[in-house]
């Protein structure tokens, strides 16, 4: 019986059996399969790769950074210097841009963030840890721990990755 807001029905349910045999999904999925062949591969630019599939690994042919570089902006140091008051050297370091000069013991340099970690200075100390002093001086308000807010050469790639 088959009851609708209106009216009941009496139905009769046929039997009936598909001409087609039962087959499992790995039998669908392969004889599917066996219609189709992939599409060669192409090359197309960056913009119009949204929704394709890659036909083969993409791995850096560069190491990232290739320089130690900052994490914040701040002051390179030296860490065994430690607090107290420095000249800055006049040339900052900055993302993008080429390292500052060397840096001597006693001395600290500007970088921003990104920047290359000059040569002679071991570690970073943020801005916020410091206080400009005029006269091109600033003074260092925390100790810096060796390599401390230094990003290391390969840290986010290495070739071949």
């Amino acid at each position: 019986l088959l009851l609708t807001p209106f009216l009941l029905v009496r139905v009769r349910m046929a039997r009936t059996a598909s001409p087609w045999p039962m087959i499992s999904i790995e039998e669908a999925t392969n004889t599917a399969l066996s219609f189709v062949s992939p599409l060669p591969p192409q090359k197309m630019p960056l913009g119009q790769l949204q929704g394709r599939v890659l036909t083969e690994d993409v791995v850096s042919r560069e190491t990232l950074p290739a320089v130690p570089t900052s994490i914040v902006d701040g002051y390179a140091v030296d860490s065994s210097d430690g607090p107290g008051e420095y000249p800055v050297i006049a040339t900052p370091s900055r993302a993008g841009g080429a390292a500052a000069s060397p840096m001597s013991k006693g001395s600290v340099c500007y970088v921003t963030t990104g920047g290359p970690v000059p040569e002679g200075a071991d570690a970073v100390v943020m801005v916020e840890d410091t206080e400009k002093l005029g006269d091109g001086r600033v003074r260092i308000n925390k100790a810096a721990q060796p390599r401390g807010m230094i990003r290391e050469v390969g840290s986010d790639i290495e070739v071949g990755e």
